[in-house]
């Protein structure tokens, strides 16, 4: 079934195993098959399967300049953990895979005596919290920007409640990051793909917000 651009989640799969087999990527091959694995019959919001999410993530990645093949795992697997309630230490791949998964996983920490105002103020910090630390790691950033970019693309789909959250979301907790990474000389060689990234994300995102009449240079 075609979806969104027109593709589906079999021509996506395509694509990255014949750019895995020209660039010899085996490990990016056994990311994309255990993602296919473990998010088998998920879908998102509209009914889409959600696997064509990650192979949207990842393919994207690699038309930014994402030639990593530690990039593009991270990028196949960032919602494994958190959707499949999988360990990202457990994840049968190389370190600096599990490290950029595990910080794109959003972990909550309630308690069971907590009422629902603390879980949602926890809430609240786990995921500024979350954000934040992913300026220690510029290729989970990166992913992070395109996984959310994807995510804007779709967002017409939610509640008008939900549309503001992740547009105040991405302006007030994702983006500052980008641009501080941007000035940070140890990723100058992610500094194109950041750039890419904070063009793309900023643009559309400013466009939801103006379509639903969100301010953005406010704290309401």
């Amino acid at each position: 079934m075609l979806y969104q651009y027109g593709y589906d989640e079999f021509d996506l799969r395509r694509d990255l195993e014949a750019y895995f087999t020209v660039h010899k990527m085996p490990q990016a091959q056994s990311a994309l098959e255990y993602a296919w694995e473990k998010h088998e019959g998920a879908t998102r919001m509209n009914g889409q399967p959600f696997i064509i999410h990650p192979l949207f993530v990842a393919k994207y990645g690699i038309a930014i300049g994402a030639d990593s093949e530690d990039q593009i795992c991270i990028a196949l697997l960032h919602d494994v953990c958190e959707d499949c309630n999988i360990d990202p230490d457990e994840l049968p791949f190389n370190e600096n895979v599990r490290k950029g998964v595990k910080a794109l996983t959003f972990v909550y920490d309630y308690s069971s005596e907590d009422t629902e105002d603390e879980r949602q103020l926890k809430k609240i910090v786990r995921k500024g919290e979350t954000f934040a630390r992913l300026i220690e790691n510029p290729v989970a950033l990166i992913c992070k920007c395109i996984d959310r970019y994807h995510n804007l693309t779709t967002v017409e789909e939610l509640s008008q409640e939900n549309i503001v959250k992740n547009v105040l979301e991405t302006h007030r907790l994702l983006l500052p990051v980008v641009y501080n990474a941007l000035n940070i000389r140890l990723y100058s060689q992610y500094y194109n793909q950041l750039y890419v990234m904070s063009i793309n994300l900023r643009s559309l995102n400013d466009l939801i917000a103006l379509k639903h009449d969100i301010a953005l240079n406010t704290m309401s």
